[in-house]
């Protein structure tokens, strides 16, 4: 609890770093809502805010790398998320099953992989839950890909002075060299764990999904992606900060049920949401996971105050997401610890997986 409770005091954030994602994502919303598109206005904020977590560093070539790769996982994420939605139902699931597997297998290619198919797995299943309510999904790609393209362009410019990190090393390894090494990490169970547990998480909570399809189910699916990180954690701490902010972030939600807000109340909502979660993500996930819980139901929902059965869906889907993921790490761990120990059985330390991060 203390670790999930612990403020991060060095991880300052200055309040243009706050202000600027925060208006990115604010403003579409509100200029949607005036002009009577608030789904098209969505779009464009969903787009800005998934890009708008674009790391600073302290070079051109490295900044320019990074806005790069998060704006090609964001168009990959689109055009996966419009394609598998038509689908509908459980052939649906499968599809987004099969290809975030896939993603994740690919991941242990390289750095720039495992930056791309990290961030393509949480962004495919929010954008096939958006794709699966937008009238137009092929007019959705064009409006997201414009937030997008804005945020991981603008962020870092218009931050500029804030605190950077150093840019990545970047090892000259040839393909053919790092085709080996991607098959050697396929070889073991560390190695490919991370692709394993996506594979078991995502089976599991996208069968929620096909059981109750009108029940919001995707967000069990959604919190498992948040969560489900590279680096193996038998009980993450990520896993109850989310659980805990989203069920804080529902009551803060339940707000809009005792009091239908105005325009201008509704729209200083989201302000106070889109610079606090700014604020929150380096200090602390349960706060950001807090604010940003009813930002993203809004925000998925195409601008609209969510209702109250979305709001006990989406904190029930949840918990459940977050009990599965911690489930299966522990699963997880015990069988790399049980399999690979017996293959080094003098040291008793499991061997090196071959990942790349």
């Amino acid at each position: 609890m203390a670790d999930v409770l612990r403020l991060e005091r060095q991880a300052g954030v200055g309040w243009l770093a706050a202000v600027v994602p925060a208006a990115l994502i604010v403003l579409p919303i509100g200029l949607g809502l005036m002009a009577g598109q608030a789904r098209a206005g969505a779009a464009i904020a969903v787009g800005a805010m998934l890009a708008s977590n674009v790391t600073r560093y302290d070079t051109a070539r490295a900044q320019m790398e990074e806005s790069a790769l998060i704006v090609l996982s964001l168009l990959l994420a689109c055009l996966a998320g419009v394609g598998i939605a038509p689908l509908g139902g459980g052939a649906a699931d499968m599809a987004l099953w099969g290809i975030m597997t896939l993603a994740a297998l690919c991941g242990n290619f390289g750095r720039m992989a495992a930056i791309v198919t990290g961030r393509f797995i949480v962004f495919a299943v929010i954008l096939t839950e958006m794709a699966r309510h937008a009238h137009h999904p092929r007019a959705m790609v064009g409006l997201v890909m414009a937030g997008g393209v804005a945020a991981a362009i603008l962020v870092p410019v218009l931050s500029r002075g804030t605190s950077s990190s150093a840019a990545p090393p970047s090892p000259r390894v040839g393909l053919a060299a790092r085709v080996r090494r991607w098959g050697r990490s396929l070889r073991r169970l560390s190695g490919c764990q991370f692709a394993l547990r996506i594979a078991i998480v995502m089976a599991l909570t996208l069968s929620m999904d096909a059981l109750w399809p009108d029940r919001h189910g995707l967000w069990a699916g959604l919190t498992a992606a948040l969560l489900c990180r590279r680096q193996l954690e038998r009980v993450p701490v990520r896993a109850s900060q989310r659980a805990l902010g989203a069920m804080l972030g529902v009551l803060l939600s339940c707000l809009f049920l005792f009091h239908a807000p105005s325009r201008g109340e509704f729209i200083l909502f989201l302000s106070g949401l889109g610079v606090a979660s700014m604020m929150a993500r380096a200090r602390n996930y349960m706060l950001y996971s807090m604010v940003a819980t009813p930002l993203i139901m809004i925000l998925v929902g195409g601008g609209k105050v969510v209702d109250g059965a979305v709001l006990i869906d989406r904190l029930v889907f949840t918990l459940a997401g977050a009990i599965v993921l911690v489930s299966v790490n522990g699963i997880v761990a015990g069988l790399i610890r049980i399999y690979e120990t017996k293959r080094d059985p003098v040291s008793g330390i499991p061997p090196h997986g071959g990942a790349m991060l």
